[in-house]
């Protein structure tokens, strides 16, 4: 394989947590009564959306969303303290790959009916691996959940790039492109799998993380 093709074990990190964010997002938002896990943005807009329609249910799976991925922040921010950034994010794997884990096992043992109380704990699971996985992304500076930052980047190094006659500065494009392509493919598998009605679906998220795990401790050896 060509050296401009090799990736390194943080960036096949980035490219398979951001392929669970995509699964994630897809999942809660077409079977969880249409709240986003990772997309926090979009669910400022959405909450606001809701109150406006007076969609009590609807807007508390929001607001359950925004609490769970600041919770999963500040349980990032705490495991990664006083660590050094290897073993900070095996431990931040860890529990996130625990979180969506439970979240399958839970969502395939529970029958589901729609706005049903499970929805909210579905919602909380994810979100907080979301807020974990935020501070992944954060210990190796870069994201693989807000892409509207990583759209700018990426617009903005491929400008400069073809500005300064820099083709260094072009292998981050390839970067951050692949982020986002990894993150519109999971997004893509689950929403087939789920217009399929494949119940198996809400293992993808799990298994991005679990691979990404992999390719840390393969990398530590």
């Amino acid at each position: 394989m060509s050296d401009n093709f090799k990736l390194n074990h943080v960036e096949m990190m980035l490219l398979l947590t951001a392929f669970a964010a995509g699964t994630v997002d897809v999942i809660s938002f077409a079977t969880l009564g249409g709240v986003f896990a990772s997309a926090m943005t979009g669910n400022f807009a959405l909450l606001a959306y809701y109150v406006a329609q007076s969609d009590s249910q609807a807007a508390m799976g929001s607001v359950v969303a925004l609490s769970g991925f600041v919770l999963g922040c500040a349980l990032g921010v705490l495991q990664r303290r006083s660590r050094a950034q290897e073993q900070a994010l095996t431990f931040l794997l860890i529990t996130e790959g625990g979180l969506l884990l439970f979240f399958a096992l839970y969502a395939l043992w529970t029958p589901h009916a729609a706005n049903a109380p499970s929805d909210h704990l579905q919602i909380l699971l994810l979100a907080v691996a979301m807020g974990v996985q935020a501070v992944i992304g954060q210990t190796i500076s870069a994201t693989t959940i807000v892409f509207t930052t990583t759209l700018t980047k990426l617009v903005g190094t491929i400008a400069d790039s073809l500005a300064n006659g820099d083709a260094l500065g072009l292998k981050d494009v390839k970067i951050q492109s692949a982020v986002v392509i990894s993150y519109l493919f999971g997004a893509l598998l689950a929403g087939a799998l789920i217009v399929h009605k494949a119940d198996t679906v809400v293992i993808l998220p799990f298994a991005g993380v679990a691979l990404a795990y992999a390719a840390n401790r393969w990398a530590r050896r």
